[in-house]
């Protein structure tokens, strides 16, 4: 019978005083079992255990970083301009990024003139992340603007080259603040 005091066996015990006993118990026994053990069993059992924490952390980092997807779209644009087309490849490459900044999936542009003209084996080089190829690609294939401004461009450079580029290693400011918050 239940009488009311915490406890449902006639002993005098509370029901939680009885669950800590009996952990209490389990961890005396386990702590003899262990003590029982040889080194190698021993070991075994840390490195078990290792595996076990080091596959639970391993999870949520993983998951971490796929909660906060990264870009893995980088593009490097080389163009061989020529002295007297400088202001009109600038103007067309103007519109093609303003084009380009309205797109999904766009993030940044940055770009670099040449400061010797001549000896440089470039005059302009682009970089331009995006957030996945598809983004870059459906514009690239799709978009008649693009394709027009594309052409422009083409027009006032000797030549073009892009490239495809994979990110390494990041040790950006931006990146230090996000991993320390």
């Amino acid at each position: 019978r239940y009488s009311g005091r915490g406890s449902k066996s006639g002993r005098g015990q509370s029901g939680d005083a009885m669950v800590i006993r009996r952990i209490v118990g389990r961890i005396a026994a386990v702590s003899e079992w262990f003590e029982e053990l040889d080194i190698s069993e021993k070991l075994l059992l840390y490195m078990a255990g290792g595996m076990y924490f080091g596959t639970a952390y391993g999870t949520y980092v993983r998951r971490e970083k796929l909660s906060t997807p990264e870009s893995d779209y980088f593009l490097a644009s080389v163009y061989h301009v020529s002295e007297d087309k400088k202001k009109a490849f600038e103007a067309n490459w103007s519109d093609q990024a303003r084009l380009a900044q309205r797109q999904p999936g766009y993030e940044w542009t940055k770009t670099f003139k040449a400061l010797d003209w001549q000896e440089s084996p470039f005059q302009y080089i682009t970089f331009r992340m995006w957030n996945e190829s598809g983004s870059y690609l459906r514009m690239a294939q799709f978009d008649a603007t693009w394709k027009e401004l594309t052409r422009r461009v083409g027009e006032t450079c000797a030549s073009q080259k892009d490239t495809v580029y994979r990110i390494i290693v990041d040790d950006s400011v931006k990146r230090i603040i996000e991993r320390s918050e």
